[in-house]
C-alpha cells in the first residue's frame, strides 16, 4: 500500500507538472518561443529542486538506518539503549519534518515512531516490558524506513521520466503550430493514469485557454477594424485639412486683392490634387458664352474644341449643367451618345462631373468640371468636394463683385454715377502730368447751381436729386469722351477739358454748358427753373497743381455768382477780390456767433408826421472795413446759406426791442422786418415766426413782415399757402419795392396782404420831366380799391411828402423824417412829436440824437 500511495501521489504531481508545462506552452504560442522556453526552464528548475530535496531525504534515511543498526548492537546496555532511544526519536522527528512532497504517509509513520522512542526514553529502565517494547519499536521503524527507501527509488525513476518528457516538450515548442494545443488536449485526455478530478481540471484549464485564444483573436480583429476606421478617419481629416488649406489660401488671396484669374487657378489646382486621375476646369458664363478661366491637366486641344462648340451654341456638358441648374454626372462616357462625348473620349476622358454655380440672385455664373481618366461613379465625398469648390468659385465672384462695387462707391457719386471728388482730383492730376509731357493746356470749369437749396426746401429732396441727375446727363452729353465730369459735392461740379487751345475756347465751352443748364428741369408735373455759375481756370497760367486749379476755378465761380456774370475766368485781380470776400464771409459768421450785429430802425410816419411804425435794418461794422452796406452784406449771407440763421436773429431781435419799448411805457407801434426768399421758402417759416413771438412776448399785430413781389410770385400757389399760415398768426404782410416786378398785378388781388410799399425809384422822380406821378397815382388808387395800406419809401423832400399826402399815401418813410437810428434812440422818436419839413432839420436831427 505505501508503494501504491506513493505512486498515485507521484502521478498526480507529475500530472500537475505536465499541466503547468502545457499552460506555459500555450503562453509560448501567444507571446513567442522565447517566452515559452523561459517558462519550460522554470518547470525544469522546479523538477530539479524537488529531486534535490528527494536526494537529501534519502541521505538522511540511509544515515538513520545505519544508526538503528547500531542501536541493535548495543542493546545489552540499558543506559546506552535509553540514550539511543532519545537519539532515534530526535532523528526520526527530523526525518519526518524533512520529507518531500508526496511522502506524507511516510512522514506520518516516521513521526509516530519518533514519538514512541521519546516515550521509551522517559520510561524507567526497571520496567520489564521496556526492552521488549524497545526492540519491537526498533523493528517497526526499520520496516518503515525500508518502505521509504523503496518509495524514494520509485520517485527517482519518475524524475527520470519527467526529465525525458521535459526534453520532448522543448522539442515540441521548437516545432509547434496552431494545431498543437488540440493535439495536447487529446493526449492529456487519453492519459488514463491521471485521476478523474485531474483530467477535469486539465480540461477546464484548457477550455479557459481556448476561450482566451478566441477572445484574443476577436480582440485582434476589433483592433484591425478600429485601425482601419482610424486610418479612414485620418484620411478624411487629411482631406478636410487639405480642403481648409485650399479654402484659406483662396481667402487669403481674396484679402490681398489678388487677380481673379490667379485665384481661380489655385482653386482648380486644390481640387485636382485630391485625385491623380482628375483634370479640372472652371468656366464663366459671359454674354451667353462659356469662357475658360482656369484649368489644370486639361489638354489644350480639348479646351479649344469645347470653346469652339460653345461659341457655336452647340451643346457642351457645362452648358447642360447650367441649363439644368444642377450637377451633371456622367459615370461612363462610352454609354453616352452626345456629340461631345467622342471628343472627350478621344482625349482620354472616361467620366465627367460638372457642377454649376450661381450668384445671390440665382443668376448663372459658370461651372466647375472634373474630367476623370477612369470610369467610375463619384462617391458622396467626391460630389461634396465638387459642390464645395463650385460654391467657393461663386464666393470668389461675389467677393470680387462686392469689391468692384465698393471701389465704384469709393470713386463715384451714388446720386449721379459721376466720378466723385476723389476720382475727379485723381483724374485732374493725371491730366496735368500728361499735359506737362505733351506741352498742352488744361481748362478746369467749376460749376455751381444757383439757388439749388431753394429747390430742396420748396419741392423736397426728391426734386433736388432729380435736378442733379439731369444736370449730370446734360454735362456728359455736351462734352467729349476724353473730358472728365465729376461731382465735387452738393450742387458743385468740376469739368476737366484736356488739350484746350486757350481761354477763348474754354469760355466757349463754358457758355455752351451754361445755355444747356438754363433749360427747365422736368420733375413730375413741374418745370423747375435752374441756372448755374461757372468759374474757369487754365493750366499752366492759373495754376500748376490740381489744388491750385480747383481753388482758382472755385474763386472765379464765386465771382460769377455774386456778380451775376454767368461765367468768369480767373485773374489775379479777381483772386484778391474773392479772397477779400471770403474773409468778409468768415467775419460775418464770427459776428453772428459772438453778437457782432445790431439793428437800426427807420420810422414810418403818418401824414401828420407822427411815428406809426419802424422798419428794422441790419447793420454790421467790420473791424477794418467799417460799416458794411446791406447791398454787400445780404448777397454774401445768401450765398453762404447764412441768411437763414441771420434772418432768424433779426426777427427775434426786432420783436424783443419792440416788446421792451412797450414794457418801458412807450406807445405801441408795428416793427417791419425784411424776409429773404430763402427764409420764406422754408416750410417751417410760419412755425419759426410763432416761436419768436412766443419767446419775446410780442403781440402778433405789432409785427409786420416785408416781402419783395419777386419772392411772392415765384411760386404763387405755395406763396399763397405760406402767407395764409402767417396771416393766421395775426401778423401783417407788406409787399416791399412794389412796382419793380413784372407779373405782380396778375395775382395781387388774390394775395392775403395788408400794405404796399412804393419803391423809392418812383418817388425820387416825381418832379422830373418824365414824372412817375401817373404810375404813383395808379398804385395808390389800386391799393385803396383793394383796401390796402400804402407806404412811400425814400421821401427826402417836402415836395415829395406833400405830393404823397395829396394823393392819399398812408405812411411816409425817408431821410426827411429820420435816418435809421439805434434801438436806444428809436424809442425816443415815439415821444418826439410830429416829424416833417415844417420843423427845422436841425431840430429833427437833435431829436434823433437824444
Amino acid at each position: 500500500m505505501p508503494s501504491l500511495n506513493y505512486q498515485l501521489e507521484s502521478r498526480s504531481r507529475i500530472g500537475n507538472q505536465l499541466f503547468y508545462a502545457l499552460v506555459v506552452l500555450q503562453v509560448a504560442i501567444s507571446v513567442g518561443s522565447l517566452l515559452g522556453s523561459h517558462s519550460l526552464r522554470s518547470v525544469e528548475s522546479t523538477v530539479l529542486e524537488d529531486r534535490a530535496a528527494l536526494t537529501s531525504y534519502r541521505v538522511q534515511l540511509d544515515g538513520l538506518q545505519t544508526q538503528m543498526e547500531g542501536a541493535h548492537a548495543s542493546s545489552t546496555g540499558l543506559e546506552t539503549q535509553r540514550a539511543s532511544a532519545t537519539t532515534l526519536g530526535s532523528s526520526l522527528q527530523a526525518l519526518a519534518e524533512s520529507a518531500p512532497a508526496g511522502f506524507a504517509t511516510n512522514s506520518s509513520a516516521t513521526a509516530r515512531h519518533a514519538e514512541a522512542f521519546r516515550q521509551l526514553a522517559t520510561r524507567p529502565v526497571v520496567d520489564t516490558m521496556w526492552i521488549a517494547d524497545y526492540d519491537q519499536e526498533l523493528s517497526e521503524a526499520a520496516q518503515s524506513l525500508e518502505h521509504a527507501r523503496v518509495k524514494t527509488n520509485a520517485a527517482e525513476a519518475e524524475f527520470l521520466i519527467q526529465t525525458q518528457r521535459i526534453h520532448r516538450i522543448r522539442l515540441w515548442i521548437e516545432r509547434m503550430d496552431t494545431a498543437t494545443p488540440l493535439l495536447l488536449l487529446s493526449t492529456i485526455l487519453c492519459m488514463t493514469w491521471l485521476k478523474r478530478e485531474m483530467r477535469l481540471q486539465v480540461v477546464h484549464r484548457m477550455k479557459i485557454e481556448v476561450e482566451l485564444r478566441q477572445e484574443r483573436s476577436s480582440l485582434e480583429n476589433r483592433i484591425e477594424e478600429r485601425t482601419a476606421e482610424l486610418q479612414s478617419e485620418v484620411k478624411e481629416r487629411m482631406r478636410v485639412e487639405q480642403l481648409n488649406r485650399g479654402r484659406n489660401q483662396v481667402l487669403e488671396m481674396l484679402a490681398r486683392d489678388e487677380p481673379t484669374e490667379e485665384i481661380f487657378r489655385v482653386l482648380v489646382e486644390v481640387l485636382a490634387r485630391h485625385r491623380s486621375t482628375w483634370a479640372c476646369a472652371l468656366h464663366l458664363l459671359e454674354d451667353g458664352t462659356l469662357h475658360l478661366k482656369a484649368s489644370t491637366d486639361v489638354p489644350d486641344k480639348l479646351v479649344r474644341n469645347l470653346q469652339q462648340l460653345s461659341a457655336g451654341m452647340a451643346s457642351v456638358p457645362e452648358l447642360e449643367a447650367l441649363s439644368q441648374s444642377k450637377a451633371l454626372i456622367l459615370d461612363d462616357l462610352a454609354a453616352d451618345r452626345k456629340p461631345w462625348t467622342e471628343l472627350l473620349r478621344a482625349n482620354g476622358i472616361q467620366s465627367l462631373w460638372s457642377a454649376p454655380f450661381f450668384g445671390p440672385d440665382k443668376s448663372p455664373l459658370g461651372t466647375l468640371t472634373i474630367y476623370a481618366l477612369l470610369r467610375y461613379p463619384p462617391s458622396p465625398a467626391d460630389l461634396e468636394l465638387l459642390e464645395t469648390h463650385s460654391q467657393m468659385a461663386a464666393m470668389v465672384l461675389e467677393r470680387c463683385r462686392l469689391q468692384d462695387e465698393l471701389r465704384r462707391h469709393a470713386y463715384h457719386d451714388s446720386m449721379t454715377s459721376l466720378p466723385n471728388r476723389l476720382l475727379g482730383q485723381e483724374r485732374l492730376s493725371t491730366a496735368i502730368r500728361r499735359a506737362k509731357r505733351n506741352g498742352e493746356s488744361i481748362a478746369v470749369l467749376w460749376i455751381d447751381l444757383n439757388k439749388f437749396k431753394q429747390i430742396n426746401d420748396v419741392h423736397g429732396h426728391a426734386a433736388g436729386d432729380s435736378v442733379l441727375r439731369q444736370v449730370a446727363d446734360r454735362l456728359l452729353k455736351r462734352l467729349r469722351d476724353s473730358d472728365t465730369v465729376a461731382r465735387m459735392g452738393g450742387d458743385e461740379f468740376m469739368v476737366v477739358l484736356e488739350d484746350i487751345p486757350g481761354r477763348a475756347d474754354a469760355q466757349m465751352v463754358a457758355e455752351t454748358l451754361l445755355d444747356t443748364l438754363k433749360l427747365p428741369v422736368a420733375f413730375q408735373d413741374l418745370q423747375l427753373s435752374i441756372s448755374a455759375s461757372i468759374g474757369i481756370a487754365l493750366f499752366p497760367d492759373d495754376g500748376d497743381s490740381a489744388d491750385s486749379l480747383e481753388r482758382n476755378a472755385d474763386l472765379a465761380m464765386y465771382e460769377a455768382k455774386f456778380g451775376n456774370y454767368g461765367t468768369r475766368t480767373f485773374s489775379s485781380v479777381l483772386n484778391q477780390a474773392l479772397i477779400d470776400r471770403r474773409e468778409l464771409e468768415q467775419e460775418m459768421a464770427s459776428a453772428l456767433e459772438h453778437g457782432g450785429y445790431e439793428l437800426h430802425y427807420q420810422p414810418q410816419c403818418d401824414q401828420n408826421g407822427r411815428v406809426a411804425a419802424f422798419e428794422a435794418l441790419l447793420r454790421f461794422t467790420h473791424p477794418t472795413l467799417g460799416v458794411v452796406p446791406p447791398s454787400r452784406l445780404v448777397p454774401i449771407a445768401e450765398e453762404s446759406q447764412m441768411i437763414i440763421s441771420l434772418g432768424t436773429w433779426v426777427l427775434r431781435e426786432a420783436c424783443r426791442h419792440n416788446r421792451q419799448w412797450q414794457l418801458e411805457g412807450y406807445p405801441p407801434v408795428r416793427v417791419a422786418v425784411n424776409i429773404s426768399s430763402m427764409q420764406f421758402a422754408r416750410e417751417d417759416f410760419a412755425d419759426s415766426v410763432a416761436k419768436v413771438l412766443e419767446e419775446t412776448g410780442l403781440a402778433p399785430e405789432f409785427l409786420e413782415l416785408e416781402l419783395t413781389e419777386s419772392v411772392v410770385v415765384k411760386d404763387f400757389t405755395e406763396s399763397t399757402r405760406q402767407l395764409q399760415r402767417l396771416k393766421r398768426l395775426g401778423v401783417s404782410i407788406a409787399i416791399d419795392d412794389f412796382g419793380t416786378g413784372y407779373s405782380s398785378l396778375n395775382y395781387l388781388h388774390r394775395l392775403p396782404i395788408d400794405r404796399l410799399k412804393i419803391d423809392r425809384s418812383f418817388i425820387q422822380v416825381l418832379s422830373a420831366p418824365n414824372s412817375t406821378l401817373p404810375i404813383l397815382e395808379a398804385i395808390i388808387a389800386m391799393a385803396k380799391n383793394m383796401e390796402l395800406g400804402v407806404v412811400g419809401e425814400g421821401v427826402e423832400t417836402d415836395e415829395q411828402r406833400a405830393m404823397l399826402c395829396l394823393k392819399g399815401c398812408d405812411l411816409l418813410q425817408g431821410f426827411l423824417y429820420s435816418r435809421p437810428v439805434s434801438a436806444d434812440r428809436a424809442k425816443f422818436l415815439l415821444q418826439a412829436g410830429p416829424l416833417y419839413e415844417s420843423m427845422l432839420r436841425e431840430d429833427a436831427l437833435a431829436v434823433a440824437a437824444v
